[in-house]
């Protein structure tokens, strides 16, 4: 993974705002460099050319999709302090310092396009920049993602461009709170330890679950953003599932979650690898946060015909011995809050792991206190060596 590198531009005066507006604060690099404890360590997997700003533009840190998309190298940023300025088509200068006032006045985004001549080009590129404005920690002055694309074609293509770098920006948001969360956490057991000079075990236990929380979400958004290659073989569903329910069956019972499985007739062997035990385990550990007064969850499997296409059907059925309290358009957006449970990137990870790679899933409530997860797998039509188990 490559290293993302801190910057300063030494001498930049900070243009003088509208009047009745005040001064934007200064940023310095000691704030910067405390912030990437929360978020510089997530740039490097941004899969598109990012970079965190200071609201004056005098710091800046980016990733190598940046550097391979526009040039700059390490110490580009602090040798001229109008670099980025002056690559940009004279005719749009005015207009990108505009939005960017906006920004440095308290805008809380901005999305434009330019043209804009990379260091290692001789022709220009069309740039297209999405910024928006995010405190790196509480009751400090803001820093700015910016998030650049080329526009190869200017027609549609750029709305479809911009919105999946919307999406990313909500991801980082989202990712961001977290991490800070557990910071802050982790920062109160500390301060308790510089006042009273030792550590409770109850403060050491909060302190290593803080740690182990962010990494699992750096672990998470790796593995959402840059997924590893898959590594298919054939084999019995059957086994698979079995293996992954011994893995959760621990934790559903501490949470009074009863498990039952039933295999309705023989399955077709199928290509599958740990991704997918991996997306299994974590919808069946979800039933901790649908469940959180315990309750039941059915696993049901058997084939399924579609559109003359056959599919073997898992049906995880979760009943409450209340009510489902969960948004069921929602189960799968990043960092859902369900029963005061922070589920993370779990779930987004597991839809994306199945439909990238082994089909479908979705969740519906039957009744007010039933939901049912169902996950379609579908089976090749050359089944080949992918006999039926007996």
């Amino acid at each position: 993974m490559a290293t993302n590198h801190l910057r300063s531009v030494p001498g930049r005066k900070a243009k003088p705002n509208p009047a009745g507006v005040a001064a934007p604060e200064v940023f310095n690099g000691e704030d910067l460099k405390a912030g990437l404890a929360q978020a510089g360590i997530i740039l490097d997997q941004v899969p598109c050319a990012a970079a965190l700003w200071s609201r004056d533009r005098r710091f800046c840190v980016f990733n190598d999709a940046f550097r391979q998309l526009l040039g700059f190298c390490e110490h580009d940023l602090g040798q001229a302090t109008s670099m980025w300025m002056d690559r940009i088509h004279p005719q749009d200068r005015e207009r990108v310092a505009t939005a960017w006032n906006k920004l440095q006045n308290g805008g809380p985004k901005i999305s434009c396009g330019y043209r804009f001549l990379p260091k290692h080009r001789t022709q220009e590129i069309q740039l297209r920049e999405l910024s928006f404005s995010y405190c790196l920690r509480e009751k400090e002055t803001p820093a700015i993602w910016s998030f650049y694309t080329e526009d190869l074609n200017v027609d549609g293509s750029a709305d479809k461009e911009a919105g999946a770098i919307r999406k990313i920006r909500d991801l980082l948001i989202g990712l961001t709170h977290e991490i800070g969360n557990h910071l802050q956490a982790i920062r109160g057991e500390l301060d308790l330890l510089t006042l009273s000079g030792a550590l409770p075990q109850q403060s050491s236990k909060s302190v290593a679950f803080g740690v182990q929380q962010i990494h699992k979400l750096t672990r998470e958004i790796t593995e959402y953003l840059s997924p590893p290659p898959l590594q298919l073989r054939a084999e019995d569903l059957a086994v698979v599932l079995a293996e992954v329910i011994r893995i959760s069956e621990r934790e559903l019972a501490e949470h009074g979650i009863r498990m039952t499985v039933v295999v309705k007739e023989p399955l077709p062997r199928l290509q599958l690898d740990g991704q997918f035990r991996s997306a299994l385990k974590r919808v069946i550990e979800f039933s901790c946060a649908l469940l959180p007064e315990g309750g039941e969850l059915k696993i049901e499997a058997g084939l399924h015909w579609m559109e003359g296409d056959r599919y073997v059907e898992l049906s995880l059925i979760n009943a409450s011995p209340t009510y489902l309290n969960v948004p069921s358009n929602d189960v799968f957006r990043p960092f859902l809050k369900v029963n005061d449970c922070r589920v993370g990137l779990s779930m987004a990870v597991a839809r994306q792991i199945l439909r990238r790679h082994f089909g479908k899933i979705a969740f519906r409530q039957e009744h007010r206190d039933r939901g049912v997860f169902s996950i379609l797998i579908k089976v090749p039509s050359d089944n080949g060596f992918l006999q039926e188990t007996s």
